[in-house]
């Protein structure tokens, strides 16, 4: 349960903006105009930014400047970005789309893919959950077991080991999550939606083709399976952190050009043409910009990409069978817990701090209590589970 202080700059950014694109798709306002639209979105990524400001304030009263001026690049970075997408990108993409849900939290049952009966946990994490609960063990329990149908009897007290090991037959086991997007199609279709920002989008023959393989999503088309909504498959947004800027206009002509036709400049071709045709027109109709204009036009930056993958009942009754074989091992009797270090994850990971500690046997605890905020409720448990 313990949190860092400071979260992620990539995740708190990555929130805010799926904030903004759930206000932006929100289905009630869909029919409203969509400068409208992209104008709440807009306010609703500043005030989510805001809300992640005040936070880090409270918990660090003595705040890095170099943190506080990243909230102000990123506010400037999401603002830009989300501009760019409603103005240019939704329109291209959202014709023939009918937003029906947005962050949508769920929580199906899981079950053993041979009995097809309901898994349950044992273990002494559900235990203490359930000991915890507010009515107490003894009292939600015990009156519900069996009583022998003789006058004067009286039910034998069990010891708390003698009802968990004999009687209790432990928590559900449940797949739960949040959808970014369900979607509809003009031929009647459902979609899960799911937007992606990144610094670097996938490459298109290579890396994409990982997506017909991501577990992730096609887990998601089963747990709405469970609701009885069939899906067609998943639609992966990614969406570039930049944004396209006007031309840079140069201090002094150069070869006859008022603007900077450098290749690495971030901005697309219908920018660039606009504000050359607006701003030097001579030079346009000599076409002293024609070779980067067409250059722009067949390789400029990209700042939005566009996955539709399709699944068919096969695949997504595999998931299915996949996610119970995982929970069967995650609630096995015998299951072992041993760290595994990794070159990748622990470079990034938010606790190599106190597992250093923990390895060389140092007061680790005094490094979590000091350096993480310790919640009672983890992030995915701060939004009640829906099953709308």
């Amino acid at each position: 349960m313990y949190y860092p202080l400071t979260t992620p700059e990539p995740l708190e950014f990555g929130t805010a903006f799926h904030k903004a694109m759930e206000t932006f798709y929100e289905p009630r306002t869909w029919l409203s105009p969509r400068e409208i639209r992209r104008n709440l979105a807009l306010v609703a990524f500043a005030q989510e930014c805001k809300t992640h400001l005040k936070n880090y304030k409270k918990l660090n009263p003595d705040p890095d400047v170099t943190i506080l001026e990243s909230y102000k690049t990123r506010l400037d970075l999401g603002l830009g970005m989300l501009k760019y997408y409603c103005d240019t990108v939704s329109p291209l993409y959202d014709n023939n789309w009918t937003p029906l849900r947005v962050e949508v939290s769920f929580e199906v049952p899981i079950k053993n893919p041979d009995t097809n009966q309901q898994m349950f946990c044992k273990c002494n994490q559900c235990w203490n959950k359930f000991a915890k609960h507010p009515e107490g063990w003894m009292q939600t329990i015990i009156p519900i077991l069996p009583v022998e149908d003789k006058p004067g009897y009286v039910r034998p007290v069990l010891t708390e080991s003698e009802y968990r090991e004999n009687h209790w037959k432990g928590l559900p086991v449940t797949y739960g999550g949040r959808l970014d997007g369900l979607f509809q199609d003009s031929s009647g279709r459902y979609w899960i939606v799911d937007w992606k920002t990144t610094a670097r989008l996938l490459d298109e023959d290579a890396e994409a083709s990982f997506l017909q393989l991501d577990d992730q999503i096609v887990s998601y088309l089963w747990a709405l399976e469970q609701y009885g909504i069939h899906c067609a498959g998943f639609v992966y947004v990614e969406i570039k952190k930049a944004f396209p800027r006007p031309p840079e206009k140069l201090s002094r002509l150069y070869k006859g050009r008022s603007f900077s036709t450098n290749k690495d400049f971030l901005t697309t071709h219908e920018m660039f043409l606009e504000t050359v045709q607006r701003e030097d027109n001579p030079a346009w109709q000599m076409g002293l910009y024609d070779d980067h204009l067409l250059r722009l036009k067949s390789e400029g930056p990209r700042f939005t990409q566009r996955h539709q993958i399709h699944k068919n009942q096969h695949e997504i009754k595999e998931a299915g069978r996949v996610i119970a074989l995982e929970a069967m091992d995650m609630t096995g009797a015998d299951l072992r817990v041993y760290p595994q270090p990794g070159r990748f994850s622990c470079n990034w990971c938010l606790f190599k701090q106190p597992c250093l500690g923990m390895n060389m046997g140092e007061d680790y605890l005094y490094t979590l209590d000091t350096l993480f905020e310790r919640k009672t409720l983890h992030y995915w448990e701060q939004k009640e589970a829906s099953t709308d």
